[in-house]
Parts: C-alpha cells; sequence; structure tokens
C-alpha cells in the first residue's frame, strides 16, 4: 500500500476509530519512507502518535501531498509544532495554486488552536485571497467561515458576522444545503456568545431542522448539545435536559460513545449549577469513563468538573455532620463520606495536573487543599486526640504542597490556614499531654498565638476574637505567676460577645454558625472565670483545672471557626476549571446564574463559561474547538450591513479558535471535513437578508431629506422676518 493512503487511513482513524487500521499490513508499505510511516502506523493502532516518528518524517517526506497529510496527522494530535514545520515544509515546495490556499487555511487553523489568533487570522486572509484567485467559490466560503469564527474568538462581533455572512451567501449560490446549515448555526453560534439567547436558539432550531433533513445526524447532535447550552444560561433546565438527552441519543446510535461523553460532561455540569451534585456525579462519572483520556482538553474538562462535584458532595456530608452534631451532640458517618468525597476531588485534581502541557498551579493548590479537607473533615469528638492531631499534621503537609508554587493573595491566605490548623493541634495536644500544668499551659499559650497569626475574619469580629485569644494567652501567664486569671477571662468572654454580636448581623450561613460557637465558647470561658450563680472558680478547678479541658474546649470551637472562614476564601469548589483547546485556562464560579450583561458593546467584558465540550478536540471533530465566549447586552450593531470580503487591518487577542477544516485529499480534490457545525453568519428569513442593509439606509436617507426640509423652511421663515 502506498505510504500516502496509509497516511490518509491514520489520519481518517481520528474520525472513525482505528479499527480500519488493523487491517493495514505496516510490512507492505511502500514509498520513500516505508519504515517510519510503519512505525507511526503501529502506535496508532494503539491509540497513540509518536511525536519523535512524526518528526523524522517531516524531515524526511518530500511529496508535496505526504507533507501536507502529516502535517493533519500532527495536528490532530496536538503536536502543532510538527504541523506548522510540515505546513510550512509542504509551502515552501512551491505547491501548484489549488493546494496553496489549503496550507495556508490549514496553517491558520494551527495557530488558532494554539491561541495565536492573530497569526491565524493573517493565514485564513492569504487562504481566502488564492482561492478567490483561482476562482474556488466553495474553498472561499469554508475559509471565509472560518475567518469569521476567529473574529468571534476574540469578540469582533461586526468582522465575524461579516465574514460568516459573506460565507452563507456564496453557500446559498452554491446551492450547498450543508454549508447553508452550518453558517445558520454559526449565527446561533455568534447570537449565543453575545447573549442573544433566544436569537441563538432560533438558529440553531433552524440548523437542526436542515441537518436531520440532510440526515446528518451527527451534526444535529451537535446542535442539539449546542441547544442545551443555551437552554442552561437561561435556566430552563427542562429544556435543556431534553435537548441534551437528545443528543446523548443520537451520538450514541452512531457509536459515538466519546461524543456522547463530552455531551454528559455538559449534563453534569448543568446539575451542579442547578444543585443536584449526586445527579452531575453520575453523569461526569461516566462522561470520564467514554472520552478518552487523548482527547484534549474534552478529557480534562470533565474531569475538572468531576473535582468539583466530589467537593460538593464533601461540603454537603459535612453540612449533614454538623446537623447531625447540634441535633444529637454525636458526629454521624457523614463526616467520614465527606472525607473520602474531598479524598477523591484531590486525587482527580492530581490526574488533571499530570495531564497538562504545562505546569498548572492553581490545579495543584486546589489538589492540596482538598486533601487538606480530607483529613480535616476527619477530625471530630469521637476521634482521639492523638488520631486528630496526626489528621491536623498530614493537613498542614498537604496545604505545603499547595502554596509553594503559588504567590499573591491566595498564598497567604494558604498561610493563614496552616497557622489555624497548627492552633487546633496545639489545642488537641492538650488532651493527652498529662497532668503537667506547665506543659499544658504552653500549648494553651501556642495555641493562641497561632490562631492570632491565622485570624482572618471579615469585619470587627476578627479583632474581637484576636482580643479574646490575647486575653486567655494572659491568663495562662498570670496562673503561671499565681494570680487570678479571671479578669483576663472575663475580659476575653466580653470580646467573644462582641464578636458573637458582629456576625449574629450577618446573613450568610457560615456567619450565623460561626456566632453560634462563639457563644458556646463565651459560655464556657464565662464559667471558668465565676458564673453568675455564684459558682466559684475553686469548684471548678477541682474538676476540670487539672488538663484544662476548658481551654481546650474553646480553642478547638475558635480554630474551627477561623479555619472554615479561611476555608471559605481558598476553596475552588465554588470554582469549575475548563481549558480551551490551546490549554488556556479559564474558570467560572458554579453560581446558578447568569453574569449580567454590560450596559454597552464597548463595555463588553470576557467572562469564562465552561462548558465540558469547550474547546475540546472530538476524535472526529475540530468543530469541538469551542472558544470562550463573549457576552454584551446587545446585537452586533451592524447587522445586516455586510460588506464584501475585506482583509482584516487589526488583529487582536482571543482566547481559542474553532474552525473548519479544509483539506487536500489523496488526488488533492479539496474535501471538507465534516464536522461539529461552527458557524457564526447573521441572517434572517431569506426574503430578509439582503433587504436589511436598504432598510437602515432607506431611513438615513428620509432622516437627511426631513432635516434639509426643516432648514429651508428656517431660512424662507428668516427672510419673510427680514423683509
Amino acid at each position: 500500500m502506498d505510504q500516502l493512503v496509509v497516511l490518509q487511513e491514520i489520519y481518517a482513524s481520528f474520525s472513525k476509530g482505528g479499527d480500519g487500521l488493523q487491517k493495514i499490513d505496516s510490512d507492505g508499505i511502500e514509498g520513500c519512507c516505508p519504515d517510519q510511516v510503519g512505525k507511526l502506523l503501529e502506535s496508532a493502532k494503539k491509540g497513540r502518535i509518536e511525536e519523535d516518528t512524526c518528526e523524522k518524517l517531516a524531515d524526511s517526506l518530500q511529496n508535496v501531498y505526504e507533507i501536507k497529510r502529516l502535517g493533519d496527522i500532527c495536528r490532530k494530535a496536538g503536536l502543532y509544532g510538527l504541523a506548522l514545520k510540515s505546513y510550512n515544509k509542504a509551502l515552501s515546495k512551491n505547491p501548484d495554486q489549488e493546494l496553496q490556499p489549503v496550507l495556508q487555511n490549514n496553517l491558520g487553523q494551527t495557530y488558532a488552536r494554539q491561541g495565536d489568533l492573530s497569526r491565524a487570522i493573517v493565514y485564513y486572509q492569504k487562504a481566502a485571497r488564492g482561492f478567490a484567485a483561482i476562482g474556488d467559490s466553495s474553498g472561499m466560503a469554508h475559509v471565509l467561515g472560518n475567518l469569521g469564527s476567529a473574529y468571534r474568538c476574540r469578540g469582533d462581533w461586526d468582522k465575524a458576522i461579516e465574514q460568516c455572512y459573506s460565507s452563507l451567501k456564496i453557500f446559498e449560490e452554491l446551492g450547498d444545503d450543508q454549508g447553508i446549515a452550518q453558517m445558520t448555526g454559526s449565527l446561533g453560534r455568534i447570537y449565543a456568545e453575545m447573549g442573544e439567547s433566544d436569537l441563538a436558539a432560533r438558529y440553531f432550531e433552524r440548523s437542526l431542522t436542515d441537518f436531520q433533513r440532510l440526515g446528518d445526524k451527527k451534526s444535529a447532535a451537535w446542535v442539539l448539545d449546542r441547544l442545551g447550552r443555551v437552554a442552561c444560561e437561561g435556566e430552563q433546565w427542562d429544556k435543556a435536559l431534553g435537548y441534551y438527552n437528545q443528543s446523548i441519543s443520537l451520538f450514541g446510535d452512531q457509536g459515538q460513545s466519546h461524543n456522547a461523553g463530552i455531551v454528559l460532561s455538559n449534563l453534569g455540569r448543568m446539575y451542579l449549577e442547578m444543585g443536584d451534585a449526586t445527579a452531575a456525579c453520575e453523569s461526569l462519572e461516566r462522561a470520564v469513563q467514554l472520552i478518552p483520556r487523548s482527547m484534549q482538553p474534552a478529557y480534562q474538562n470533565a474531569l475538572s468538573g468531576l473535582a468539583a462535584t466530589y467537593s460538593s458532595l464533601a461540603k454537603i456530608n459535612l453540612q449533614k455532620a454538623e446537623d447531625d452534631a447540634e441535633e444529637d451532640g454525636q458526629d454521624s458517618s457523614a463526616r467520614k463520606q465527606a472525607s473520602k468525597y474531598f479524598a477523591r476531588s484531590s486525587d482527580r485534581f492530581q490526574e488533571l495536573a499530570s495531564l497538562l502541557k504545562k505546569e498548572n498551579f492553581e490545579v495543584e493548590a486546589a489538589a492540596g487543599i482538598a486533601r487538606s479537607r480530607s483529613y480535616l473533615s476527619r477530625i471530630s469528638a469521637r476521634v482521639p486526640d492523638e488520631e486528630a492531631v496526626a489528621l491536623a499534621e498530614r493537613a498542614v503537609a498537604a496545604l505545603d504542597s499547595a502554596a509553594v508554587n503559588l504567590d499573591g493573595q491566595k498564598k497567604k491566605r494558604i498561610e493563614s490556614l496552616k497557622r489555624s490548623i497548627a492552633g487546633m493541634k496545639e489545642a488537641l495536644s492538650i488532651g493527652f499531654l498529662g497532668s503537667e500544668p506547665w506543659r499544658l499551659m504552653r500549648a494553651v499559650t501556642n495555641s493562641c498565638e497561632y490562631l492570632v497569626g491565622g485570624a482572618c475574619i471579615p469585619g470587627e469580629a476578627n479583632g474581637y476574637i484576636c482580643d479574646s485569644l490575647r486575653n486567655l494567652s494572659a491568663s495562662m501567664e498570670a496562673e503561671k505567676n499565681e494570680k487570678n486569671p479571671a479578669k483576663r477571662l472575663k475580659a476575653a468572654v466580653e470580646d467573644l460577645r462582641r464578636a458573637q454580636k458582629h456576625l449574629s448581623a450577618g446573613k450568610s450561613e457560615i456567619d450565623v454558625r460561626s456566632a453560634a460557637k462563639i457563644g458556646e465558647a463565651a459560655k464556657i470561658l464565662d464559667a471558668l472565670a465565676g458564673s453568675e450563680d455564684g459558682q466559684s472558680r475553686a469548684e471548678l478547678t477541682m474538676k476540670d483545672r487539672l488538663n484544662f479541658r476548658p481551654e481546650r474546649d474553646v480553642l478547638l470551637l475558635l480554630s474551627s471557626i477561623l479555619t472554615n472562614y479561611i476555608l471559605s476564601y481558598i476553596d475552588d469548589a465554588n470554582t469549575i476549571y475548563t481549558w480551551d483547546e490551546s490549554l488556556k485556562l479559564v474558570q467560572r464560579p458554579i453560581s446558578g446564574k447568569k453574569s449580567p450583561s454590560p450596559p454597552s458593546q464597548d463595555q463588553a467584558q470576557k467572562i469564562a463559561l465552561v462548558d465540558a465540550k469547550e474547546t475540546a478536540e472530538d476524535l472526529a471533530n475540530h468543530e469541538e474547538c469551542w472558544l470562550v465566549p463573549v457576552k454584551a447586552s446587545v446585537a452586533c450593531p451592524s447587522s445586516g450591513q455586510v460588506q464584501p470580503f475585506q482583509e482584516g487591518s487589526d488583529v487582536g487577542e482571543a482566547v481559542k479558535p474553532e474552525e473548519r477544516e479544509l483539506q487536500i485529499d489523496d488526488v488533492g480534490a479539496i474535501n471538507d471535513a465534516k464536522e461539529e457545525p461552527q458557524r457564526s453568519v447573521e441572517v434572517n428569513e431569506t426574503s430578509s437578508k439582503s433587504e436589511a442593509g436598504d432598510h437602515l439606509s432607506n431611513a438615513v436617507t428620509l432622516v437627511k431629506a426631513l432635516a434639509m426640509v426643516v432648514v429651508l423652511l428656517l431660512t424662507i421663515d428668516a427672510i419673510l422676518y427680514l423683509i
């Protein structure tokens, strides 16, 4: 078999799967590099593309079509540097006029996948000129769609609509129903990212109808997935669920479980936003099983969603444990379950970090924080003090790994958390230090010092808690000097009462729970100092003073409060980490609410959406490379005023491109890859497409005419007045 055909089959395996490759005998390959092509084939049979083999082939291949196909394979495999090298080598061989714009288009796609949108636009423009020069209308339509997609990625709605609308018009002139359906879907994509959900849904529905009529189930499934995301943005959960289920069913019917996994990942994100972490866990666990690890960043994004879901489930169980403790004074098994979920979350974050091409300190920190919380969750009244101290030490060690590469505010807060846990550890050690007063007093003092260093509660309550800890520490000094510590203890009680008052005014759940715990701590210290009913401190000493139990209980309550506050600041469980196709990190809070639109297009800011499939490269579909969307309050003001294709003069940054691929088949003909629609065109009904600009132009002319009439009348009136 000729090596060009083998390279074509390897490339096709990205969409069809690797079963067809098993029938090819690597010993029967003919060409200039049969051994290297055979090695590439054997690795592809195992689901891998070896970079070293591709590097050698890029240096050895001489046929322009073979070099081009190797570039396609490398681009699919995420070896973007080798893809660029191959395409540029092919261009250097002065290919014919038909192949040259295709290579330029593919260079644009590769740069786009690297996140270099500026260069992508330049090469798309070159490709457009090349297709125009040879009169290839179909090629022009496709590359204009890519160019529009690139402009959409950087939030340039005017140019995105202009280029995609031009693409749509060409498809209509050619009678290309597939292209029309794709560009209609692109219009929905643009409106979805602009925040125009109703318009987006209407165009997606038109695209869906067209794909269903054409029998293109795969594209229909992707549009259904996109409709599900639009419905999620509007919190139309039932409608979104229907779309997602239809999409999953279509992919299942076609045997494309990896694509079904991507939709399941989106479904899991939706459940998480709804607050149903259990359903989210089920969907995301299935997604991780179905999406191949090699599918980047779809697998990473599914892992990220699952890690966030495990953290949410852990928090739910912690809440249940605290509720149970308040009701019957006993910790439930929910605390152990919380620890398990935090550990699973940490495992997923660690796996995630290992899969990223570049070190990501935020993900590594998230893994360390989740691991620390797993240990902290197991500390309760039912755990022996020695075991609790060991758990606290392991929690601090996990935070050490989390903070090692961080800087800024988050690192400072992790250091504060470590001090709070150290204070907790000192308090726990009081329980097994025996009856040596000096060691016990020192443990109390150490605990107070650590907790003061870690205090990080908002508002005045923080200062009052620190003052109470200082007074408690001073009471130890008084005891050491054989003085009555009651005055210092009473001062600590007053400080705690003030802190309780401030936190009681808060509306958050953590404020309410913390206020209750502070009240409990104040009550313990008040009894220790001498209660109002006249109970003497000496009586308390006979019962409790030998082991400093009251101080221990107060310090554990306060350390719990301080730890929970800091965790609420640094815990990333409310953020799903998401990567675009160039593996740039974006993230979005799990709020269940849409971000407010900016007041005008000029003030539009990029926000990070986190669909699990966002920018995920499907084994068969580059269209899974969805970008980080941009929301605006209004649609593009130039809609309906589309001009013919012109080169863009200014190129800005964008997060990532989604593109429709143009390919050269084995005989050099243009073969448009059938992938998920990525359309970004403005279109109304057929009759209105060409009329929108005319209506606006007529309106402007009418206003000008009326203004001239008014001026003329005023002039006549002035002349008559002078006469």
